[in-house]
C-alpha cells in the first residue's frame, strides 16, 4: 500500500514542478508540509522525494531542503521523464532526437551483423513480427504494434549476438517504447514502420550487409521525421523529401 502512495506522492510532486509551483532550482517544502499537502505520512513523502532524487528531479540535502534539479540533468532513462524534461525545458525534441542518435549509432552495425549471421529460424521470427505489425496496424492496435515493432529490433540484436551491444542498448528499451507508444498512434508513422521494416528483412534475408546498413539508416532517418512531425504538432505530413517512405513512387 505504502508503495503505491509513494508512487502516487512521487507523481504528483513532478506535477507540481512541471506545472511551475517549484521550478528547477527552487527548494521544497519540508517533508511536514508536503505530508499535510498529500494527506500522507512523512515516510512516504520521504520516499517519494528519494524515489525522484534516484533519478536526479530532486536534490536531497542533509539537513536543509531538498532542491529541485535543472531538467539536463534528470534521468534520460526514466520514461515518465522523456515528456517532462521537455516541458521544463521549452525543448520537447530535444531527447527523441538524441535517442534516434543513439540508436542510428548502434542499429545500423546490428543490421549489418544480422545479415552476416542470419539463420533461418531468426528470419522466421523477424516475419512473424513484421506480420503482427500490419495486422495490429490494420486494426490501430498501437500497444500490440509497438510490441511487434521493439520485438522486430531485439530479434536483430539476439541475430548480432554481442552481449557488449546488448548491455549498452538494453537500458534504452523503456525509452524507446514510451516514444514508440506515442508516435506511433499516427496511421502513416506505422506504415512507414512497416515499409522499413520489410526493406530491412529483406536484406537480412538476402544476406547484403551494405543493405541492410542502408535500410536500418533510412528506418531511422524516417523515424526522426515522423517523431519530430508529431512532437512539434506538424499539420500534415512532411514536405521534405530526405525521409521518403520506401513505398513513395
Amino acid at each position: 500500500m505504502r508503495r503505491s502512495r509513494t508512487h502516487a506522492v512521487a507523481d504528483g510532486l513532478l506535477g507540481l514542478v512541471l506545472e511551475g509551483t517549484y521550478p528547477p532550482t527552487s527548494a521544497l517544502p519540508s517533508e511536514a508540509d508536503l505530508a499535510a499537502r498529500f494527506g500522507v505520512s512523512r515516510l512516504t513523502v520521504r520516499e517519494a522525494i528519494r524515489s525522484l532524487a534516484s533519478t536526479n528531479v530532486i536534490e536531497v540535502r542533509h539537513g536543509k531542503s531538498s532542491v529541485i534539479n535543472p531538467p539536463e540533468l534528470w534521468s534520460p532513462l526514466d520514461p515518465r521523464l522523456l515528456q517532462a524534461r521537455g516541458e521544463v525545458s521549452g525543448q520537447p525534441d530535444v531527447l527523441p532526437r538524441k535517442l534516434i542518435e543513439a540508436r542510428r549509432t548502434i542499429e545500423i552495425g546490428v543490421a549489418e551483423l544480422a545479415a552476416r549471421r542470419r539463420t533461418d529460424e531468426q528470419l522466421h521470427r523477424l516475419a512473424q513480427y513484421l506480420d503482427v505489425m500490419r495486422h495490429a496496424h490494420a486494426q490501430a492496435d498501437v500497444t500490440r504494434f509497438v510490441e511487434a515493432d521493439l520485438g522486430f529490433h531485439d530479434t536483430l540484436f539476439a541475430i548480432a549476438d554481442n552481449l557488449f551491444l546488448d548491455a549498452v542498448f538494453e537500458p534504452l528499451a523503456e525509452v524507446m517504447r514510451t516514444l514508440r507508444i506515442t508516435t506511433s498512434s499516427l496511421d502513416d508513422h506505422r506504415q512507414h514502420a512497416i515499409d522499413w521494416h520489410d526493406r530491412i528483412l529483406a536484406a537480412v534475408a538476402d544476406g547484403n550487409p551494405d543493405e541492410a546498413r542502408e535500410a536500418m539508416r533510412a528506418h531511422l532517418v524516417q523515424t526522426e521525421g515522423d517523431s519530430d512531425e508529431f512532437l512539434t504538432d506538424h499539420p500534415g505530413p512532411s514536405d521534405e523529401p530526405t525521409n521518403p517512405s520506401p513505398t513513395a513512387a
